[in-house]
């Protein structure tokens, strides 16, 4: 069995005014139903008005009216009834009227009588005389049912303001934060409550990015993670808001980024090395991973040592002195800054015909390898070969060392404590979730992020705190010290702290991937899916690189590469050669 909703008002269906009237009034309910038209709502909005015979906000053509007047009365915030001598007469204005005073509040306001008769009062009813009217002989009396009623004038919208003019753009990197200010004449509140703006580019072919609809605090709206992806000529930036004068910035160009900085600067290094840069945990000393070779270089930046990796490397981390990469093959490669170094392939657990290494983790210089199949080595510069520490059954996802104890996260999704692997005794074990990936240690907590969440383990009360992921579909996340940066498939990122709160966040290119991370995780550099590189700091883009980039763990130091050879700077000066190249292109042009 179907019901016929036909001719009925919706759910959805609402009204900010429903006038009642007795049909000899119609010219002063057409005229009224004309002027509240005209004006806007506390949003901007064109108001919703209620006339039985109009064809946008009336009652359908074909539709049950009586069935159609019982649904909408309920669902108008205001009932303005027409009180003449013939609406005391009609029927149908009594029920309305008597509707609408069971629906009025104690306080009174949902009911607004207008006295278009003097000669009426004396009919009007007992039961709704105590309610005020207003009579139309006031010279004002379209004001006061306004007012009544929730309305303003249309001339008094809003008119939106960008607050500081947009300059220097350029291409992929993050504005300073935009402010969108809303203005209103003669004290009238110029935003309602939820109010959001929305900013559009001319023409759409820059491509901006971002979160495009702010919300309003205060008289404000602030977009703090907008980028174009393409260069341009002439953009304007538009602000729109539901009933309000729409503001747009003088015109500016988005130019190109910058390809390199300076490479003749006498104080500034140059690496003849081409390839993938990765700093030691001093800051200073190098590997460069070319294909599968690996070259390292001092503090002093000379080539100290090379090593061969099996496949394409999987792992990467950092121990007091020393860097450890591990590839797919289960090949291991440890190093000093001084050129020593150690390379191991570890064997294959018995019948296996995988021997992935899960997870990397440091000891002081004493590194950790936990295979999927569920061994764990360690392995040093000062040892000659590696030694089986322990079988974890389940596989190892991720892992964190703590002198003589090891934190496992296993295949199945479960944290297990061993406090003294050396006797192989699992200690305290705690379920989290099925795909974990990352772990580090901060102070007295351990953070582990997982597919669907971000726990965090308390490890002298052994108290698990588990919250929700603030981003889905993760393709990349990177402990770095403080802070720990994660970012999904959309482009979407996030870096928290040891609390769990989100200390910043940031939009960039849809796939990219955090790769190395300096000042607690203050500085990230990202790759893009077309292997170019981005400088993202305190969640703004800065720099852009066709080719590969890291910083130092510290922070003062990057190193980007022209394809051929490697430049290493501070952050701030790739910042500097960024910013620079705008005023020197604009003094070039009209020569």
């Amino acid at each position: 069995m179907t019901t016929d909703t036909t001719g009925t008002a919706s759910g959805t269906d609402h009204w900010d005014v429903f006038i009642s009237y007795a049909r000899e009034d119609y010219i002063q309910a057409k005229d009224l139903h004309d002027a509240l038209t005209e004006c806007v709502t506390a949003d901007g909005a064109t108001p919703r008005i209620y006339l039985d015979v109009s064809r946008t906000s009336g009652t359908p053509l074909g539709a049950d009216w009586q069935s159609f007047l019982e649904e909408a009365l309920p669902r108008s915030r205001h009932v303005v009834a027409l009180y003449s001598q013939t609406y005391f007469d009609k029927d149908v204005c009594q029920w309305e009227l008597h509707e609408a005073y069971k629906l009025n509040p104690p306080e009174g306001g949902r009911l607004i009588p207008l006295l278009i008769d003097p000669a009426a009062a004396a009919k009007v009813p007992y039961i709704v005389h105590r309610i005020n009217w207003i009579p139309t002989a006031r010279p004002h009396w379209i004001d006061e049912v306004c007012k009544v009623v929730g309305l303003r004038p249309a001339e008094t919208r809003t008119a939106l303001r960008f607050d500081t003019p947009v300059t220097g753009v350029v291409a992929g990197h993050t504005l300073p934060p935009l402010k969108v200010t809303g203005t209103a004449p003669d004290g009238v509140s110029p935003w309602p409550a939820g109010a959001t703006v929305a900013l559009i580019a001319q023409p759409p072919t820059a491509e901006l990015t971002g979160t495009l609809s702010a919300s309003v605090t205060g008289s404000t709206a602030v977009f703090g993670d907008l980028a174009f992806r393409t260069p341009a000529a002439e953009v304007r930036l538009v602000a729109t808001a539901p009933g309000c004068e729409p503001a747009t910035t003088a015109p500016f160009a988005v130019r190109a980024p910058e390809e390199q900085p300076s490479w003749d600067e006498p104080d500034r290094p140059v690496l003849a090395a081409r390839g993938h840069p990765v700093f030691f945990p001093d800051g200073r000393a190098l590997a460069v991973r070319n294909g599968r070779t690996l070259t390292f270089h001092s503090a002093e930046y000379q080539a100290t040592g090379t090593a061969e990796l099996g496949e394409r490397p999987r792992l990467w981390a950092r121990g007091e002195h020393c860097l450890a990469v591990a590839d797919w093959s289960g090949r291991v490669v440890l190093a000093a800054p001084d050129g020593r170094t150690r390379v191991v392939d570890l064997p294959a657990p018995h019948g296996a015909r995988l021997n992935v290494p899960g997870a990397l983790a440091f000891a002081g210089d004493v590194l950790y390898v936990g295979m999927w199949g569920g061994s764990v080595w360690s392995l040093s510069l000062d040892v000659e070969e590696p030694e089986l520490v322990l079988e974890h059954r389940s596989g190892v996802q991720v892992l964190a060392a703590d002198g003589m104890g090891l934190l496992v996260g296993g295949l199945d999704g479960k944290l297990t404590d061993y406090a003294d692997y050396a006797g192989g005794r699992a200690g305290a074990e705690h379920t989290l979730e099925p795909v974990l990936l990352a772990v580090t240690r901060i102070r007295d907590f351990v953070l582990l992020v997982g597919e669907h969440r971000v726990h965090r383990l308390d490890l002298t009360g052994g108290r698990l705190l588990q919250v929700t992921q603030p981003v889905t579909a993760i393709t990349g996340t990177l402990p770095g010290g403080e802070l720990t940066a994660i970012v999904d498939a959309e482009g979407h990122g996030v870096s928290f702290d040891a609390e769990l709160a989100v200390r910043v966040g940031f939009r960039t290119v849809p796939g990219a991937r955090p790769v190395s991370s300096g000042q607690d995780g203050r500085l990230l550099v990202l790759e893009y899916p077309d292997g170019s590189h981005a400088l993202v700091r305190d969640g703004r883009t800065t720099y852009l690189s066709g080719h590969p980039m890291a910083v130092s763990p510290d922070g003062r130091r990057a190193a980007v590469s022209d394809g051929e050879r490697l430049l290493v700077l501070s952050p701030e000066e790739l910042d500097a050669a960024d910013a620079s190249a705008a005023p020197r292109k604009e003094q070039e042009e009209p020569a």
